[in-house]
């Protein structure tokens, strides 16, 4: 490979991890989730081109989220992911910049495309749902980080971490609202099984950032870090419960418990890394997890249709 070619590579790499493409994909694919379980496998045209447009406006936006983050976070990360793009001289802070505001833009783009089709398509309710979950989530968000000088909920313990975890849970109601069902029981039942599963995982994330975090008090800091991974813990047994629920009391199919059951075993495996202090570990697993019992999920709605 050509030093030319290495260097678009390593840069490819760099703004992928910036972006936090991964975690960024689970966002559209929560979206796809929604629609599939309100719709099963029933979609029209005009179906697909609203869902993919919300799925692609959540995703860029996570794009520019994580950017943002990663930006404000710079000096966190020195200490906590010296390896990260920005505090390892990979991405100019400038460059980071440049990439958030293209990513929010084509999340506008997207977020337009979509309200536009459902509004050709006479869909008012359905146009009205959708802006006001995004808009919820952008306001959970901005509560989180702070604006002009005023801290934000991140400085305040678990409540910041339930913050970001709802707005990651909202990613489901997004995708139903273009269909008009963002209500629906199973939905929410989704909604809620996300929400604390990236509970749990933040609460972890604190704890494992918590020496490099200088400049806010995490739930750690406020609780001690045995007793943090103990909150974490019981967070991972109620998102075990909430993953399992809705196929035991008959809001899905009880014999399709088997799609999500690799993720449940996923999450039992986290006491251990807790135990061990593995705090990394431990939050992937649950991220993993999240992703099984998401695919899980659409198997079960694609084949209930």
């Amino acid at each position: 490979m050509s030093p030319i070619s290495d260097a678009m590579v390593n840069n490819i790499k760099a703004y992928s991890d910036l972006f936090r493409v991964e975690n960024s994909l689970t966002g559209l694919v929560g979206v796809v989730i929604g629609a599939v379980v309100v719709n099963g496998i029933d979609f029209t045209l005009g179906d697909v081109m609203i869902v993919s447009f919300f799925g692609l406006s959540v995703m860029f936006f996570m794009f520019s989220w994580n950017a943002y983050n990663d930006i404000t976070d710079i000096e966190n990360d020195r200490l906590n992911r010296p390896d990260r793009p920005l505090p390892s001289g990979k991405i100019s802070s400038d460059s980071a910049m440049i990439g958030l505001i293209i990513a929010m833009v084509f999340s506008i783009i997207f977020l337009l495309a979509g309200l536009w089709k459902l509004s050709s398509e006479g869909e008012g309710d359905s146009i009205l749902s959708s802006g006001i979950i995004w808009a919820a989530a952008i306001l959970l968000l901005i509560l989180y980080e702070g604006v002009s000088g005023i801290k934000g909920l991140k400085h305040s313990g678990l409540i910041g971490n339930f913050c970001i975890a709802v707005a990651i849970g909202m990613d489901v109601l997004f995708g139903a609202s273009g269909l008009g069902s963002p209500t629906d029981h199973r939905v929410l039942a989704l909604a809620g099984m996300a929400v604390s599963f990236s509970l749990a995982r933040e609460v972890i994330k604190d704890i494992e950032d918590i020496h490099g975090d200088f400049d806010r008090v995490t739930f750690p800091k406020k609780v001690g870090i045995e007793n943090a991974r103990s909150v974490a813990w019981v967070l991972t047994l109620l998102a075990l419960v909430l993953l399992f629920t809705p196929f035991l009391v008959g809001i899905f199919p009880l014999h399709h418990i088997l799609f999500v059951a690799p993720g449940g075993f996923l999450l039992m495996l986290v006491k251990s890394k807790l135990f061990l202090e593995e705090d990394r570990a431990a939050q992937y697993l649950i991220k993993r997890a999240l992703q099984i019992s998401m695919v899980g999920v659409i198997v079960s709605a694609c084949l209930v249709g």
